[in-house]
């Protein structure tokens, strides 16, 4: 029964040791993009705008229709009426059995253009879908990102009060001792109780915090996430917060190159209102050339047959009767000013569509500038920082040194290590956020690539925070 036991609870550890895995950002992204319901409609609607233009281009094609009429009539006056037209009918003054068969075909010879306007207002429309995929994707890249480093923010912060608890704890076990003994004062002890219990509380407020920031992470990607899964850089696939080279201690700082990166044509909301504004004006030219006459050319092959007393005999009356070739125009002369009407809402559209483009354009500008505002000061403080971790290490590693031959208290070599875990923090909290910062920057300037631009407009003097290694 003990054997039992101890397999039970063995089995247990393992299915939570295997539940804990390790997120990475690219693999994280790749689910989130896999299971993305926005990126899923969209392909869908473009798709859809493909078949679009498939009935737009129809019409450059003859319509080929075959009819068939088969018909009895019965003369109710014994022969003594006179055939009669009546409007679109015929009164008929035979007894008969007829069968009709006809061949037609139809075709546009010319309408000044308006079946190539709406073909490439089709076209258009297939590009903005497109242009909505990309839009999509980026929207999902720098919302998954936020999400991501809020969880790796959390993530670190309550390792490090993880750590520091561990220290307090130690610190407080000793004042204790040195209490009891008469050596330390209790408002010491109480001090320390106390640091202990706001840590416990801060812990237990990041682990809730921690399990909410899962969750966003979750809608994403459609995984279920634990507290005790590992949750590496944006950047890295390896843990650690500070990237180095040739096995030294000195952080890469992240540089900043004078790049035009933001590319005002590229973006895609200003392609989707661009293309809209496009499709919009080729309409205003439909609206106008349907005053103009459209010509059409029909032909018809009729075949007939018919016999006074036998329905199927009348089939084999059938015979080639007549061929038909009809040139055919209709040109409108008024119709209460509905056209103008719709030309004059076409204008003032286009026109609202313009304000609506510059508007978007200008708050995305804004968020670029932003996130290129907050690398720059991510960047300096990182060199701030990163200057002073420097300094706190080789301090730390003197006491070490110190501990290690017990010349130096045991408190005031714990004091010591928790200001060096704070401080390994704080630059850890600024790499991550300069890390996004630069993330952002990348996939504003990237996100339109997939299209082509028909013209370029540059923001001067744009910058972009970029670390060979990130990318």
């Amino acid at each position: 029964m003990r054997i039992l036991i101890i397999g039970i609870i063995i089995f247990l550890i393992g299915i939570n040791t295997a539940k804990a895995e390790t997120l990475v950002y690219k693999s994280v992204l790749e689910k989130a993009v896999k299971n993305s319901y926005d990126l899923k409609i969209t392909e869908i609607d473009v798709k859809i705008a493909q078949t679009e233009i498939k009935e737009a281009r129809s019409e450059y094609f003859p319509l080929v229709s075959l009819n068939y009429n088969s018909q009895y009539d019965k003369d109710l006056t014994n022969g003594t009426s006179s055939l009669t037209p009546v409007g679109d009918s015929i009164v008929t003054n035979s007894t008969r059995y007829l069968n009709a068969l006809s061949a037609g075909l139809q075709y546009n010879l010319f309408d000044f253009g308006v079946r190539n306007k709406n073909l490439d207002i089709a076209k258009k429309g297939k590009l903005q879908k497109q242009t909505v995929y990309t839009q999509n994707f980026r929207d999902l890249k720098l919302n998954l990102s936020d999400a991501y480093t809020k969880t790796l923010l959390v993530s670190r912060e309550l390792k490090t009060n993880e750590e520091l608890l561990s220290l307090n704890k130690t610190l407080f076990s000793m004042y204790e001792k040195l209490y009891n003994s008469g050596t330390a004062r209790k408002t010491d002890m109480a001090d320390q109780a106390l640091k202990v219990a706001v840590l416990i509380n801060k812990i237990d407020d990041l682990k809730t915090e921690l399990k909410k920031n899962f969750s966003d992470i979750s809608f994403y990607t459609k995984e279920n996430y634990t507290t005790s899964d590992k949750i590496l850089n944006l950047f890295d696939d390896e843990e650690g917060i500070i990237p180095v080279t040739n096995n030294s201690k000195t952080p890469i700082k992240l540089e900043i190159k004078e790049s035009e990166v933001l590319d005002i044509n590229n973006l895609p909301e200003y392609k989707l209102y661009q293309l809209e504004i496009e499709k919009k004006k080729a309409e205003l030219s439909m609206l106008k050339r349907q005053n103009l006459p459209q010509f059409r050319f029909t032909t018809n092959y009729y075949f007939y047959g018919t016999d006074k007393n036998n329905y199927f005999h009348s089939f084999g009356d059938m015979e080639d009767r007549s061929l038909t070739f009809r040139v055919s125009s209709v040109l409108p002369v008024f119709d209460g000013l509905k056209n103008q009407a719709q030309r004059e809402k076409t204008k003032l559209e286009i026109e609202r569509l313009a304000l609506e483009r510059d508007k978007k354009v200008e708050s995305v500008k804004s968020f670029y500038e932003k996130a290129y505002q907050e690398s720059i000061d991510s960047n300096q403080k990182l060199e701030n920082q990163a200057n002073a971790l420097k300094l706190t290490e080789e301090k730390i590693a003197m006491i070490e040194k110190l501990n290690k031959e017990q010349l130096i208290d045991k408190i005031s070599y714990l004091k010591q290590k928790s200001d060096l875990i704070t401080q390994k923090f704080e630059l850890e909290k600024t790499r991550i956020n300069s890390e996004e910062a630069a993330y952002k920057l990348r996939i504003l300037a990237e996100a339109g690539e997939e299209l082509p631009a028909s013209s370029k407009t540059k923001i001067k003097n744009v910058k972009e925070q970029r670390n060979d290694k990130i990318y």
